[in-house]
């Protein structure tokens, strides 16, 4: 059945999976070897967490809390837990989800982007492949990935691997891509939603998600899977190789990862005309025969074109309407070929040497809408026709579709990076472990589009007065070599960032109290960021070239204890346990001055299985070097034509222009974070787990730019006073703006209606709370196997947001763009022998689209995906012994995306909102997993 057949159904996201069956070494026999073996954890969080030493035979079929770390381990062995410096300790006052490796295999992600967005405290807006229409989006030219805990901002997450800074990709170097690491060689992700820079610094306001390797594997596993939707289609394969000796081990992963395009011709819900569906038509006047407008007045060019012969038949007020945008791929084509490797080693006498790293290469191709534009054509044009009674003048603006006349102006690019981190600890009889690592990484992204229109050469071709080589917007034929001439502008934005990081730390106890051993770590960290970049852009003979440098050092120093004031040698009533953790780290930026940021958590469990759990701490982020000093064209930015959805002339498209450029002035974002929660494990319920947390950001000084947002004007009351816009700008303005950037998408208005400044500046403020939740169980029994039942989710009960920093804050939860109130994912889980069958639920609640008049309530997102698995065993012969066959299927009953009243643009919208569901629809899948 084609997909365009159902536009009035609903979808929240689709994923495709390549699971397959749970590891069959136990995670006792993993903690044994762990023990046995003296795995060097410390450093890089690469051992399993407690929780994953629980005797239990599946994990928990959804993101879960881990458990806390178990005191009375020997130092060398005690486990790293992402949120704590301090080996064996985790973050007390915040509550790390983990994803564990049964988890991802069950999972119906085919990237470790996707895998995150299955987190209901993660969302979709700002920088991914499908929406690039809220704030970061439109930095995101190479359609990468971020994540945006909470949709605080997509930047105000910090993305570790093994615990770790690494690399940032994008042209701009702003932040980590976690698809860089392929989904086969994770062994877990977890999650601090808690802000966290007083740990690790700059980017930690959200929290942090930490990307952990697998290490530990003994021999080799490969798989192959193939996922098809309609007009849509994807492929994996991957192979993992590990090896274990005497004091050592490493580990190896490689995967290609493959998806088609999809075209939003092969949707009907994505549409300019949404008046079928009760909304409106947001279908341009830029059209094939287009429109000639005179002042207010619309004339259009009938098929077949006009000329001065039937001039009458221009009528005043017609208007032709067209779809421009429909062919426009919602999602690029994508080929991943990625790896990655862990390694570590004992030296002897307490020495132990690690190292691990990743390499990924990234090409997509992405089909453009057509070429379109407001040209301005002088009454000297040999096929100029001037209506009848319409008012004398020397030119004209006729709004015009090249629709399939140019040739191919399509977008492709890359994105490649390489990182590698070796370290090498110290193990003291103290129980002290002191050691250095060393992180170098670097970056290399591309976007390209290579026939877009020459500004210059169209007005000379509207200029031009032999009407064999003239440009015809009249509807008429158009020579060819003028068609070639004046698409041939090239755009190519290059961006090289490299990274090096060094740090010397120790960690160990300080002295034991009636609670339990008080323990420390202290550090410092040096990090150097180059990034090159810039763009070449103009006639494809004569391009301009600007390329700048850009560098920025830091150094930092931190510190951290952990208090264990109430343990079991001093347990009283209703204080079974209480523990303190302060942290507190300074950092000295090249460029933007330095920061002080400390946080304090508190744990208290009054009875056993019950722990309370509160922090305090304030976090920042640094502006990234780009939006100080710029890259666009020698850094001094550049002009962009859109098309914005106008409020006032009923959310019709208005042409506007557009700049972006650097702003040296930007200062460091800062944040206040604080929560408050509980863990709880029945001891009368076993494998069963419950947690909830409170949590409250104050985030100031948010730096923010709206060079992509193509809505804005339906917030314009907002804005006023701050220069952002500005409806009929000044000639003077104009002319200072055209004298000093250079054009760098489409063609200039005659006339400027709209100049929207698209820079970024420290404008606005926001205030976030709400309560996440976790709960989760397993019952064995003797007869039907093992079920699970998992739920997780995030209801948020606040939201606000002030656009300046003098405004007041306005309620924005619940609006388009912005947090949806509740998300949940619910789980439950079977397992029987060689069996093993998923089912996930997910849900996101309505939410007002607040960008048409009336309000538009969107509705509810419910959808299910399901997967059953049979692991060939040696009744089938001893070739197959290991191999497990998964069957997938996501958004089982096809839902299409909630109708959303929203104008179409290059960024997404047109009938749906690609920042809250996924257009692709149900992807069924099937996959072959062998462990040799």
């Amino acid at each position: 059945m084609n997909r365009s057949k159902r536009a009035n159904q609903h979808d929240l996201s689709s994923h495709s999976n390549r699971g397959h069956a749970p590891q069959r070494m136990t995670a006792v026999a993993f903690a044994a070897f762990c023990l046995a073996a003296g795995i060097p954890a410390a450093a890089i969080a690469q051992e399993a967490p407690a929780a994953e030493l629980q005797p239990v035979a599946v994990a928990a079929p959804v993101a879960q809390l881990a458990a806390p770390a178990v005191q009375g381990v020997s130092a060398d062995n005690q486990v790293v837990i992402t949120g704590s410096r301090v080996r064996g300790v985790a973050p007390v006052g915040s509550s790390v989800i983990s994803v564990g490796r049964v988890d991802i295999d069950n999972s119906g992600a085919t990237s470790t982007a996707g895998l995150l967005q299955e987190v209901p405290q993660v969302m979709n807006l700002g920088v991914s492949e499908s929406s690039r229409t809220t704030s970061g989006g439109s930095g995101n030219i190479t359609y990468g990935s971020s994540v945006n805990l909470r949709g605080i901002g997509p930047y105000a997450t910090l993305t570790l691997v093994n615990g770790h800074r690494t690399v940032s990709q994008g042209t701009t170097g702003a932040s980590v891509d976690p698809s860089v690491i392929p989904m086969l060689a994770l062994q877990r992700v977890e999650v601090v939603a808690d802000g966290a820079s007083a740990i690790y610094g700059s980017d930690a306001v959200a929290g942090v998600v930490n990307l952990i390797l697998r290490r530990n594997v003994k021999g080799a596993e490969g798989f192959v899977r193939y996922g098809k939707g309609d007009d849509y289609s994807e492929r994996q394969a991957g192979a993992l190789f590990g090896h274990e000796w005497k004091g050592g081990q490493f580990v190896v992963t490689v995967q290609h990862d493959y998806n088609s395009a999809l075209s939003g011709l092969d949707r009907d819900f994505y549409a300019g005309d949404l008046r079928a569906r009760g909304g409106r038509d947001f279908r341009s006047n830029q059209c094939r025969p287009g429109n000639i407008i005179i002042g207010s007045t619309t004339y259009a060019i009938p098929q077949g074109g006009v000329t001065a012969a039937n001039r009458a038949a221009l009528v005043p007020g017609t208007v032709n309407l067209c779809d421009n945008l429909k062919n426009f791929d919602l999602l690029p084509r994508k080929e991943r070929n990625s790896a990655a490797f862990t390694f570590n080693q004992e030296l002897g006498n307490g020495f132990q040497l690690y190292a691990d790293g990743f390499g990924t290469r990234r090409e997509y191709y992405l089909t453009r809408a057509l070429t379109a534009s407001n040209l301005n054509v002088p009454s000297t044009n040999p096929f100029y026709v001037r209506p009848a009674g319409a008012p004398a003048g020397t030119s004209e603006t006729v709004a015009y579709s090249f629709g399939d006349q140019l040739p191919s102006n399509d977008a492709s690019g890359f994105s490649r990076s390489f990182n590698g981190t070796v370290g090498i600890d110290k193990t003291f009889g103290s129980g002290w472990k002191a050691g250095v690592l060393y992180t170098y990484g670097v970056n290399d992204d591309q976007a390209a589009t290579y026939r877009g229109l020459d500004n210059a050469a169209v007005n000379a071709a509207l200029r031009d007065t032999n009407p064999a080589t003239a440009l015809n917007v009249f509807g008429g034929p158009n020579n060819p070599a003028t068609l070639d001439a004046i698409s041939r502008d090239v755009s190519i934005s290059p961006g090289e960032t490299t990274f090096q990081n060094a740090q010397l730390k120790a960690d160990g106890p300080l002295f034991d109290i009636a609670g339990g051993t008080v323990r420390a770590a202290v550090g410092y960290e040096h990090q150097r960021i180059h990034t090159e970049g810039g763009q070449t852009r103009g006639p494809e003979l004569t391009p301009a070239t600007g390329l700048v440098q850009l560098d920025r050092r830091i150094d930092s120093v931190y510190g951290e204890v952990a208090v264990p004031l109430v343990g079991a040698g001093n347990a009283m009533p209703f204080v079974h346990r209480f523990d303190v953790n302060a942290a507190w780290r300074y950092d000295r930026y090249s460029d933007v001055g330095s920061t002080n940021n400390p946080k304090l958590g508190v744990n208290w469990a009054p009875v056993k299985g019950f722990t309370v759990k509160g922090s305090y701490g304030t976090s920042f982020r640094a502006p990234g070097l780009t939006q100080i000093r710029g890259f666009a064209l020698n850094g001094l930015g550049g002009l962009y034509v859109q098309n914005y959805s106008d409020p006032t002339i009923g959310g019709a498209l208005r042409v506007g222009v557009t700049r972006n450029g650097p702003n040296e002035g930007l200062e460091p974002e800062t944040a206040r974070t604080r929560s408050l929660g509980f863990e709880w494990e029945p001891s009368w319920r076993r494998n069963t787990r419950l947690g909830m947390s409170y949590f409250d950001v104050l985030y100031e000084n948010q730096v923010t730019g709206y060079l992509s947002d193509l809505s804005i004007l339906n917030r314009e009351a907002q804005f006023a006073g701050t220069g952002i816009i500005t409806r009929n700008p000044s000639p003077e303005l104009v002319a200072q703006l055209i004298s000093s950037l250079q054009v760098a998408s489409g063609v200039l208005p005659a006339n400027w209606t709209l100049f929207v400044d698209g820079r970024n500046n420290n404008l606005g403020k926001s205030r976030t709370s709400g309560i996440d939740f976790q709960a989760s169980t397993r019952v064995l029994t003797e007869n039907y196997g093992s079920f699970g039942l998992g739920l997780s989710g995030t209801y948020f009960t606040k939201y606000e947001v002030a656009i300046t920093p003098g405004a007041a804050l306005l309620d924005q939860l619940n609006l388009i763009y912005n947090p949806i109130r509740f998300k949940s994912r619910l789980s439950a889980n079977w397992s029987e022998g060689q069996w093993y069958a998923n089912t996930y639920v997910n849900y996101a609640r309505s939410y007002a689209n607040n960008l048409t008049n009336p309000v538009q309530r969107v509705g509810s997102n419910t959808t299910v995906d399901a997967r059953i698995a049979y692991e060939l065993g040696e009744r089938a012969g001893s070739w197959l012994q290991g191999t497990t066959v998964a069957l997938n299927v996501t958004n089982l009953f096809d839902r299409a995306p909630p109708f959303v009243n929203l104008a179409q643009s290059n960024n997404g919208g047109g009938g749906f909102d690609p920042t809250a569901s996924n257009p692709i629809g149900r992807i069924v899948s099937f996959s072959l997993n062998k462990r040799f």
